[in-house]
Order: structure tokens, then sequence, then C-alpha cells
């Protein structure tokens, strides 16, 4: 699962909404070790069979039935006691002094009828449980991850939300019926299911996701969705959304006013040569109070304006139509993008400053490209930091994540200790992003995702 083709793919999904959140997350499933009771259906073994076919011909003596078999007597009583066991035969001395007399039960004939042999079995099998839907999912126990690793990655654990463990009268029988039949088996026999006997044990494991969060564009509905590897999982939309999830896991936050107006409103119907010729006119008067010394910060407005219509300055219309030809908002699923045309067009300085770097960005591809930089003379600052906040375990289990991975750190020191032209800060805790690649375009993103190109 490639997280920017999902985005791209998940974008435009559904109709009247909006994709304006997403989070790299994990679902909580239980992975129950369980001791069932079964009947295991299999092959009679010829030597019992022989013997069945031995006493149902009319032998009841075991030296007669020795004899007639030509087995040891010590083999033939290993071979009695276990269909005894089994109540396939009746083994009895009516005295003391007399010879014991084996004769068939009921089953007995039956299984040399069938020549299978029905045996109550006792077995353990694990199986996965999802908290949500209330049913086993029948995934393999390698696609889950322990805890520790959902930390280490930096997913968010999505919240349970109240769903109680599971007991043994929450699994359907018919779902670990299943179970047992997609086990492989030695033999060709088969296995039924008579009984749950307990649940031995309950671990909490972790099944990657991508959670999404969509905001309606006509109303303040918010939509929580998850996309597994098969696609969209509609059960845990609905089983999270009845059970109070979308609330815990912020997603009124969707709902917040973007800091930057729709900027495209503010240039409709201006061409691309006037748009050049109203930003050198914007920059000619900025330089110009510059050269005169006069302190301008970020923001101000140039006091030699042109007047509109009405004869008037209007230093904020020009400073937003000026925004609205240098910045736009973007969607999340074009960060990856954006990071790596970062990583390949940069020529002179590259800045990236984040919350926490783990060893899953910093892969080999991450490196190789950034290697290439600092070889052709690029400055590359790395800043990052997220510090612990009490009180965050249990509120968003996300904030529980290291600031930097062990292995991320020591590839970028091994690269630092390289490189005189690679920077890597730790800033403390900041919960900023930034991009910046060179003065061709940066991204700055906290509650706003926009880019100033």
């Amino acid at each position: 699962m490639i997280l920017e083709q999902v985005l791209e793919e998940v974008a435009y999904a559904r109709p009247g909404f909006s994709l304006v959140a997403f989070k790299e997350a994990a679902l909580p499933n239980y992975l129950l070790t369980s001791r069932l009771l079964t009947l295991d259906k299999k092959s009679l073994g010829p030597i019992e069979e022989a013997c069945l076919g031995a006493v149902s011909a009319g032998l009841g003596d075991p030296e007669d039935i020795s004899a007639f078999l030509g087995l040891p007597r010590i083999v033939l009583n290993s071979v009695l006691a276990g269909l005894n066991t089994t109540e396939c035969i009746n083994y009895s001395r009516p005295t003391e002094s007399a010879n014991a007399v084996v004769s068939l039960t009921v089953k007995g004939r039956t299984t040399l009828t069938t020549l299978k042999e029905v045996v109550p079995q006792e077995s353990v099998v694990k199986f996965v449980f999802d908290p949500y839907e209330r049913k086993i999912r029948f995934i393999s126990t390698s696609s889950l991850f322990k805890p520790r690793e959902i930390k280490e990655h930096g997913w968010y654990e999505v919240p349970l939300c109240g769903a109680k463990r599971p007991e043994v009268e929450d699994i359907p029988l018919a779902d670990i019926d299943k179970v047992l039949q997609k086990i492989p088996r030695r033999d060709e026999g088969t296995r039924e299911l008579l009984a749950v006997r307990r649940i031995e044990r309950r671990e909490m494991h972790f099944l990657p996701c991508i959670m999404l969060f969509y905001r309606s564009l006509s109303s303040e509905d918010v939509q929580v969705a998850f996309y597994l590897d098969d696609g969209f999982s509609l059960g845990h939309e609905n089983a999270f959304r009845e059970l109070g999830g979308p609330e815990l896991a912020g997603a009124n936050h969707a709902l917040a006013t973007p800091e930057l107006p729709p900027l495209d409103d503010l240039i409709k119907g201006v061409s691309e040569k006037q748009k050049l010729e109203e930003l050198l006119s914007l920059e000619y008067e900025v330089s110009s109070q510059a050269n005169a010394g006069e302190d301008i910060e970020v923001g101000d407005v140039p006091k030699q304006e042109r007047p509109d219509k009405s004869g008037e300055p209007q230093p904020e219309a020009a400073i937003a139509r000026l925004r609205a030809m240098t910045q736009r908002c973007i969607r999340m699923h074009e960060h990856p993008g954006l990071l790596r045309k970062a990583l390949t067009v940069t020529k002179k300085k590259l800045l990236i400053v984040a919350p926490w770097i783990t060893h899953y960005v910093i892969d080999n591809m991450f490196i190789s490209s950034l290697e290439a930089l600092l070889r052709n003379g690029v400055d590359v600052s790395i800043g990052y930091g997220l510090a612990d906040e009490e009180g965050a375990r249990g509120a968003d289990k996300a904030k529980q994540k290291p600031a930097i991975t062990s292995q991320a750190e020591r590839s970028l020191t091994a690269i630092k200790e390289r490189f005189d032209n690679f920077t890597l800060v730790f800033l403390g805790n900041t919960h900023r992003k930034l991009l910046v690649s060179d003065d061709k375009f940066a991204v700055v993103t906290r509650q706003c995702r926009h880019v100033i190109c």
C-alpha cells in the first residue's frame, strides 16, 4: 500500500466531500489463543482395521486375534487398548480366571463400515478478532504489528471507543469452524467443532490502515473513513461512527476555518500577462522602499500603492492579489510529491522542519537523493523536535513516538560527518512542518497547509 498512490485515489472518491486530512494509523485487533473441543475424523489405520475386521468375524479371544493376524501379543495389546479408548470395542474379563473377551460396539461397527475413526480432541488455535465489527478476520497474523512497532512507525493508534474485549460468547462458532477448516492437516481427515472451552490469551495487535477525514462541501458533516489493503472498509467506518469514534479521533479539526481565503476568487479573470505585470510592479515598489532604508516587515503594505477606480489606495486588496498569485492551498496527498520534488530540483538551499523523523521516511531513496544534493554543493538543513507531554498517554498515542528513531538518526549522523554543508538540528518541541526549496517554493503547514511559489 503506497501512501501517495492511495491519497491520489481517495482524494476525490466521495462526491460532495473534500479530503481535508489523513493519518497513517493502525486498527487494534485481538490475537486470541483459544482452546477448542473438536471431533477429528481421520482414516482408520490398517492394523486397527484388521483388528476390527477380525472381531467382526467372530474372533473374541485376544490369543485367537493375535494368531489370526500374525501380530505379537505386545503389539496387539497396544492396538486393542487404543480401540477400547475410542470406544470402538469392549474389552472385558468376566472373572479373574477367565480369558479376556473382545466385542464390537455400535461405534466400532460404524467405524469399520466408513473406515473413519472419530476421536474427540482438544486443540489450541490462534485467530484474529476485530473488536469493531465483532467478528473474526481471516488474515495472516504476519500482517499484524505489535504496539512497539506501531510506536516506531509513528502511526496513530485508532481508539477502541469503549469496545469491550472479546469473550467466548462473542465469537460466532461458524467463523471459528471456518478457521479450523483452513488449518492444514497431515492427513485427509476432517474436523468438526463442538465448543470453545475458553480463551487462554488475548494479545493486542494492530492492522495498518490510512485514516481519512472528509468534510462536506455544503454542510458541517464530517466523515472518517478507513482504507485498508483491499480498499475502503465501510464496516469499520460505520462501527467507528456508532461508537463515537470521530470525536475521539479529533474529527472536529476538519471543520476549522482555513487561515487562507479562497485565493482563486481574487484573481478570477486575470490573464497570465496581467499577473506578471502586477507581480513586477509590486516587487519594484517593495525593493524601492527597502533601498530607501525603510523597514518593511513581511506582510507590510507598500506605501506607493496604485489607487483603485475610486482613487484611494487599496493595499490590502493588492497584497491579497499578490498572495493569490504566489500562494495556493494544497491537499494532503500532495505533500509526498512536493518533498520528492524538493529533493530533486533544489540547486542552492533546502530546509526541512518536522516534529519527528522516522527511518521509514529516511529510506534508501531519501538518502541517495540527499547525498546527490550535498555532492552538488546544496546546503541542506533538517530540524526536528517533539517533546513528550504530560498526560499524552491515553490522550493521543501518536504523541508518544520519539522525535527521531535510532536508525534514522544513525543514517543522518553518518551523512553529517561526511558533508560540511549538511546540518541536523534538534529544535525542541515543534509542531510545524516546513519545506523550503531555494526561492522556488515553500510549504508551510500546521493547521492550514499552503504552498508559496
